[in-house]
């Protein structure tokens, strides 16, 4: 069974800049010049299996860009392969909210077996039982919710000493397994971009962006999305 160990809730301001993946490299090197690694969590994969409805109603309010829209994710940070099958993975069950620039996040830590996040996530009853819990998050789905996307990247995670915010410089994002009940799709998907985060505001960023603002571009990318939307095209028209 799924057990519920912490809670927690937060709201920020959340900037995202886009850039092509070929100049990961250069833009990691950048920041690593101006920034300090997270002394904790310097690096590492990233795993969300995206929950929607099967009408697909959070991918449609994310590419309609409404003011209001919100998405359901079971993410974890352990390669669940390293674990012995039986053995619980931390996860978190998560609702994230967006209201214009303001971002608001509910999560809830749960375990679930290594042997569910490595085999079919998408037909598991472990997995297919998690929707139930959002009610405890605030959150009322508008219909019901299954398994659809599982999206992987490596993060990278910084703090500017200047300005107090952290910063996350994701690459490699891959669409890397799809519900294929819900979505026809051929995975794995790589997208062409990456994704540096500003979690904060302050006057500084543009100083601190300035030197690689000519690579980036500001955007309300939703990794959810943009994969979805990647995944369910033909792969003649990939690009």
């Amino acid at each position: 069974m799924v057990g519920s160990m912490s809670q927690d809730h937060f709201r920020r301001i959340e900037q995202k800049y886009l850039f092509h993946a070929g100049y990961t490299d250069m833009i990691r090197e950048w920041v690593d010049h101006a920034c300090v690694a997270d002394p904790l969590y310097p690096c590492g994969v990233v795993s969300s299996l995206y929950y929607d409805t099967p009408e697909l109603l959070h991918f449609h309010e994310s590419r309609n860009g409404d003011f209001q829209r919100a998405k359901v994710r079971l993410r974890w940070y352990l390669d669940p392969t390293a674990a012995h099958p039986d053995a619980g993975v931390p996860c978190f069950l998560e609702v994230k909210s967006k209201q214009g620039a303001l971002t608001g996040k509910r999560r809830k830590e749960v375990a679930v077996r290594s042997a569910v996040l490595y085999g079919d996530p998408f037909t598991s009853r472990e997995i297919l039982d998690l929707p139930e819990r959002v009610l405890e998050l605030g959150y009322q789905a508008a219909g019901m919710l299954v398994p659809v996307l599982l999206i992987q990247y490596r993060r990278r995670r910084y703090h500017d000493v200047a300005s107090g915010c952290g910063i996350s410089l994701d690459g490699e994002i891959c669409c890397s397994r799809v519900n294929e009940r819900v979505v026809q799709g051929t995975p794995p998907v790589f997208l062409d971009v990456g994704v540096l985060e500003i979690k904060g505001m302050n006057r500084r960023n543009r100083d601190l962006l300035e030197p690689i603002g000519s690579y980036l571009s500001r955007s309300p990318f939703s990794k959810y999305a943009v994969g979805l939307e990647t995944l369910m095209q033909p792969v003649a028209r990939r690009v």
